[in-house]
């Protein structure tokens, strides 16, 4: 359905260098998983930049022309589905490529890491989405992230990214009643703002669990960015997000305790780690519940397969590895539908428990 070519340019190559170098740094010297040696403050993904995606709808309509009266199918960069009586649209908001080592596993050997990928088809980098949620209650029109916005130009989040996307499906930025944030990194926060300052959705309330929302506009965020090991393009990014999309959405906003309820069906269930309050967000309508596990787990093999794998962004590696169990051990045994903000599109499905870890199962594509 989705044609996909990847361009080079300096920014991602100058990201890409970065990675590698920091791998090597990271294989010659001794690496202790602590809160003061891990990246406390990290910026999701921001190596998807290396490339430039070109997502092409295979249908021949113009871009957000369809006939009259009919519905659009799944592909598109879009994908419609259903949670109970609540109409659920996945956004992508582009794709990008990353090293696996060690940018989605810091803790683990290449010679741990390597027979993984060779019994997983995968390749030592691989592409990486950032999937945007848009739920349709019946009574608000919510959005789950921001994706990176403009914050990384052209290479990701900018064309064709999320609002291309969303015109695509149908969803004008205007339509956004409520914009729910699981947590204060680059690629969550950075389309809440356009480049000229202006707020990507213009009538929509913000939501934020409350202590994260006070990490991140508090004054500890940015030395602990700055003191951190990871290359500078990710510190610039990281503060730049906090600094330049919070305060223009602060009057706009309300905080909600970790576990509260957001809104009628939706609610924060509290999984820190990955940032210091970090959340993923429950929907329940009718029977059907369905969690938006934000960045609980990256990867659909090193997150599931070895729960206990650190991607480097994780602020504290042990109370994320912590949360990440407890959150996949609740949807297993209770058998709810989940998204993966970084899974591959649609990003939708089970987790299902496999010997002493999970595996993934994609939902089957709605036609």
């Amino acid at each position: 359905m989705i044609d996909i070519v990847f361009s080079s340019n300096t920014a991602a190559s100058a990201l890409t260098r970065s990675a590698f170098n920091l791998e090597t740094d990271m294989i010659n010297r001794p690496t202790i998983l602590t809160r003061r040696s891990v990246f406390r403050a990290g910026t999701g993904l921001a190596l998807a930049a290396v490339g430039t995606p070109m997502l092409t709808p295979a249908s021949g309509l113009a871009e957000g022309v369809r006939p009259a009266g009919a519905e659009p199918l799944n592909g598109g960069g879009f994908y419609r589905f259903k949670i109970g009586d609540f109409q659920a649209t996945v956004i992508s908001d582009g794709s990008g490529q990353i090293p696996i080592r060690p940018i989605l596993v810091m803790n683990a050997s290449e010679a741990e890491l390597a027979p993984v990928l060779k019994a997983n088809f995968m390749q030592p980098v691989i592409q990486v989405t950032n999937n945007i949620l848009v739920v349709d209650t019946g009574h608000e029109r919510i959005l789950v992230d921001s994706g990176f916005g403009e914050k990384l130009g052209p290479s990701f989040g900018s064309f064709p990214g999320l609002e291309a996307n969303l015109s695509r499906a149908g969803i004008s930025p205007e339509s956004i009643d409520l914009v729910v944030t699981s947590h204060g990194h680059l690629d969550h926060i950075g389309g809440l703002v356009t480049k000229s300052g202006a707020l990507a959705f213009p009538k929509a309330q913000f939501v934020f669990v409350d202590t994260e929302w006070n990490y991140w506009t508090g004054s500890r965020y940015e030395s602990e960015v700055n003191s951190s090991p990871m290359p500078d393009p990710f510190k610039k990014g990281t503060i730049g997000a906090a600094r330049d999309n919070l305060p223009p959405v602060a009057n706009r906003s309300r905080f909600i305790k970790h576990g509260g309820e957001i809104t009628s069906g939706v609610h924060y269930v509290s999984a820190p780690g990955h940032s210091p309050s970090h959340a993923a967000i429950l929907f329940t309508s009718g029977k059907d519940q369905f969690m938006h596990m934000g960045d609980i787990a990256h990867n659909p093999v090193t997150s599931l397969q070895h729960p206990d794998w650190s991607p480097i962004f994780d602020y504290d590696p042990a109370q994320a590895i912590k949360s990440r169990k407890t959150i996949l051990d609740r949807v297993a045994t209770d058998r709810i539908m989940v998204m993966g903000y970084h899974f591959p599109f649609p990003a939708i499905g089970h987790v299902a428990r496999r010997d002493a870890a999970y595996h993934w199962e994609a939902a089957q594509w709605i036609w």
